[in-house]
């Protein structure tokens, strides 16, 4: 009895770790599309109301938490791209975005603010290119990686079950 109780545990074991696989891609989706739609937004607000980066930050960077801690460390008194470096730096841990992705997150921060309004809008522009891309890249990643992992974790986990039995 307590010998197919581990052989189940072990199973269980490696289909949750192929299911964390899997949900980081869906997590990284779910971010670029967050990601995508901030530049919309923001594009419309420096369009239309000439507001601050931190401004528009504040009112359309609340479902990403590295743009949340960028205001939160704004506030505390940090310039604004330490502020935006550190907010890529420690909010993008465990969304499932790669280095690649941080790294475009971060030098769309060195040049958001930087210059007139042509030019912010010329900038979330060619990011939101950027970000489009990455998606559709992620998207297809997801399709084609995301049932593998399951399966991979659940096989892997049959095979050591069987393997110690």
């Amino acid at each position: 009895m307590l010998k197919v109780l581990g052989i189940l545990l072990l199973i269980a074991a490696g289909t949750i770790a192929g299911y964390v696989q899997s949900h980081r891609l869906s997590q990284r989706v779910a971010q670029l599309e967050e990601m995508l739609r901030f530049l919309n937004a923001a594009q419309t607000e420096i369009r239309y109301s000439a507001a601050s980066v931190v401004e528009i930050i504040q009112r359309h960077g609340s479902s990403l938490a590295f743009l949340q801690q960028c205001a939160a460390r704004y506030k505390a008194g940090e310039d604004f791209h330490t502020a935006w470096e550190e907010g890529v730096r420690t909010g993008a841990k465990g969304t499932g975005l790669t280095e690649e992705d941080q790294t475009l997150l971060r030098d769309f921060g060195s040049g958001f603010g930087a210059s007139d309004v042509e030019g912010q809008l010329s900038h979330c522009r060619l990011y939101a290119e950027l970000f489009q891309d990455r998606l559709e890249r992620a998207r297809q990643e997801k399709a084609r990686k995301g049932k593998l992992y399951l399966m991979l974790g659940s096989f892997s986990g049959i095979a050591v079950a069987l393997f110690l039995c």
